[in-house]
């Protein structure tokens, strides 16, 4: 009888605390390190705190097609989020800073350096950008910054870093 009333006592605990918060239990994000306006957290996000956009903290790893890269950016699940997006040229301008220089692993083409913060990895200077005009759009160089834009009719294949806005 006393077995029965424990177990039930701890069924009852166990329930109480699945349904307290009124949704799943979430894991507390940490944050790893800071770099300025920018935050790493151990979910594999970095933001921009004077955006408050919530980047990915690495690109795709390697060549990507415009089409590929909105639908990668569509599909990312990291962090536990699932609308992620491609950036807008503007936003990739936000991040470049000529202050910053440091060297990714693709350095062919961008012999200047990467002018980001390194809490970001990106494999290729260049990033795909949608302009969220008429959904096209192009790929910015954080080598040459926002005067180095391309358009993406260019055979080249940069890499694709999603975002999402703050929530």
């Amino acid at each position: 009888m006393i077995r029965t009333w424990m177990a039930l006592g701890f069924l009852a605990v166990l329930l109480a605390s699945c349904v307290s918060g009124g949704g799943p239990v979430v894991p507390k994000v940490l944050e790893t390190s800071q770099n300025g306006r920018f935050i790493a957290y151990d979910n594999g996000t970095v933001k921009d705190s004077s955006t408050g956009l919530l980047w990915a903290a690495g690109d795709n790893g390697g060549p990507i097609t415009w089409e590929e890269a909105m639908k990668f950016c569509r599909d990312y699940r990291v962090g536990g989020y699932d609308d992620w997006r491609m950036p807008t040229q503007e936003e990739l301008t936000a991040l470049y800073n000529p202050e910053i220089t440091n060297r990714g692993t693709y350095d062919e083409g961008c012999k200047g350096g990467y002018h980001i913060t390194d809490l970001i990895h990106i494999t290729c200077c260049c990033i795909w950008y949608w302009n969220g005009v008429d959904e096209v759009g192009g790929f910015f160089h954080f080598d040459t910054g926002p005067d180095g834009w391309r358009d993406q009719a260019l055979s080249l294949h940069p890499r694709a870093l999603p975002v999402r806005d703050p929530s």
